[in-house]
């Protein structure tokens, strides 16, 4: 018997050795682990000073694409972003937040490239017309949006907006910006009647009879005014191919009654006729 313990407990020995070499090691690759992440928090604000400082991340190209009218560097000087500057502290929000704070600037995007470069997208507004408002002139987006003054090196072909005032636009009531909706639905509208007016001069809106259409040619007023453009203006062309070489005649056209367009001449012009309807 006892040989048989004894061959027992000599067996479960080197059991337990094991088992307990086992755990020791765990326990002191634990440690290390824990040493090592300790070493890494404690080292961590010196590496990442180290990093953000190095001359390696020094920003030394600032990109600007997609502009039209505005200067690269004034984009660059908008946003903020200097060479030399730790490509780690360019501030992407708010330096597109500056950028869109531009009057021409629709969007902003801006983005690092490591290790030095920093790209600066824009999307700038496209002007469909001049807003002319108290003696000022400002340029609308197609959107209806007033974004900016007409500089006097600005481009002026655009057609103008006219009969509005600052109460209108800037008070309370929401009157100037519908109209001014209203008044570039009516250019696109004009824009694609075959046969009718082609290119447009003025806009101008009457609180009373809606807006008032100014072709460059014929030099006519015609009154269209608020709503079911494109109807209206569809019965144009024939009566403009009527009154074709006797333009001078013409003192005013109406299109504000469904299916009518009414023609009224200039006093001497026409041989006294009166105000027709076609």
């Amino acid at each position: 018997m006892n040989r048989l313990f004894g061959a027992r407990n000599r067996r479960r020995r080197p059991l337990a050795v094991r088992h307990h070499a086992r755990l020791r090691a765990a326990v002191g690759a634990g440690v290390a682990t824990v040493l090592v992440i300790g070493a890494g928090v404690a080292l961590w604000p010196l590496l990442h000073e180290a990093v953000r400082s190095h001359p390696y991340f020094a920003v030394h190209e600032v990109v600007v694409r997609s502009h039209r009218r505005l200067a690269p560097d004034a984009l660059r000087a908008a946003a903020g972003i200097e060479a030399g500057t730790s490509i780690w502290d360019v501030d992407v929000p708010a330096a597109e937040d500056r950028l869109r704070h531009q009057p021409w600037v629709r969007a902003a995007r801006v983005r690092r490239e490591l290790p030095h470069r920093v790209v600066i997208q824009v999307r700038e507004y496209r002007p469909a017309a001049i807003l002319a408002l108290a003696g000022h002139l400002y340029y609308v987006a197609p959107n209806g949006r007033v974004f900016a003054d007409v500089a006097p090196e600005d481009p002026h072909d655009l057609p103008y907006l006219t009969g509005l005032t600052q109460a209108d636009v800037g008070g309370r009531e929401a009157f100037g910006p519908r109209a001014i909706r209203r008044a570039l639905a009516l250019l696109r509208a004009a824009a694609h009647v075959p046969g009718g007016v082609r290119a447009v001069s003025e806009v101008h809106v009457d609180r009373s009879r809606g807006l008032v259409l100014l072709p460059v040619r014929p030099t006519v007023p015609i009154e269209v005014g608020w709503t079911e453009f494109a109807a209206r203006l569809a019965l144009l062309p024939p009566v403009l191919a009527t009154w074709n070489g006797r333009e001078d005649a013409l003192g005013g056209i109406s299109l504000l009654f469904d299916g009518e367009v009414i023609v009224r001449t200039r006093p001497g012009r026409a041989a006294g006729r009166r105000p027709t309807r076609a």
